[in-house]
């Protein structure tokens, strides 16, 4: 009787994490994922199910380390406010400037989202999950009176997602690192 080859399922979703973020879910092939992962076509069948699956659960998985990122973050700005909005903008304009693969959440909206509900619900998570966050500073700004900006926190906070995302999209254009910079600067501008 065969054995079954015993693996790390957290590694093997990392391997089709980079896999799927460098290429995407179309160009990526389950023979890809057997070579990236070094895990069996069948036991990676028995493990995730199948390769929308996999993709589904490595999408999850990015979300999960950003948030980590986040939480990070938060901790070195416990205040959060303006202060936590910057900071993640700047960690947000060097991971753009550093990393052309761009969002692997942003890109899979940009590949799947209008075709496939399941990446869309995903990324919808992700997106409400940082428009919450940036809804709360904002209250701690307008609260303490740093805040200028008088459009509603809702709309204030909308307008940061789109910005983040479309920072993140434009990693895939390779711009200067002058332009990320203007482009934070005339985003956080719009706070004050």
């Amino acid at each position: 009787m065969a054995r079954t080859k015993e693996f790390d399922r957290e590694q093997a979703l990392d391997a089709a994490m980079q896999l799927f973020w460098k290429h995407g879910y179309e160009a990526t092939s389950i023979q890809d994922l057997v070579e990236a992962t070094g895990v069996q076509r069948q036991s990676l069948y028995d493990t995730f199910g199948s390769k929308h699956e996999m993709f589904l659960q490595s999408l999850m998985r990015y979300q999960s380390l950003e948030g980590h990122q986040l939480s990070d973050l938060t901790k070195r700005h416990p205040k959060g406010g303006l202060p936590l909005i910057r900071a993640i903008f700047r960690s947000c304009a060097s991971q753009t400037v550093c990393d052309a693969r761009g969002c692997f959440a942003a890109n899979s909206a940009a590949e799947l989202a209008s075709s496939d509900e399941a990446v869309a619900e995903r990324v919808r998570i992700g997106r409400d999950g940082l428009e919450e966050v940036f809804k709360r500073c904002l209250v701690q700004a307008r609260d303490a009176r740093e805040l200028k900006n008088s459009s509603s926190v809702s709309a204030l906070a909308q307008f940061l997602v789109n910005a983040f995302f479309g920072l993140r999209l434009m990693a895939k254009t390779r711009p200067p690192k002058a332009m990320i910079d203007n482009v934070v600067s005339v985003t956080l501008a719009v706070l004050r």
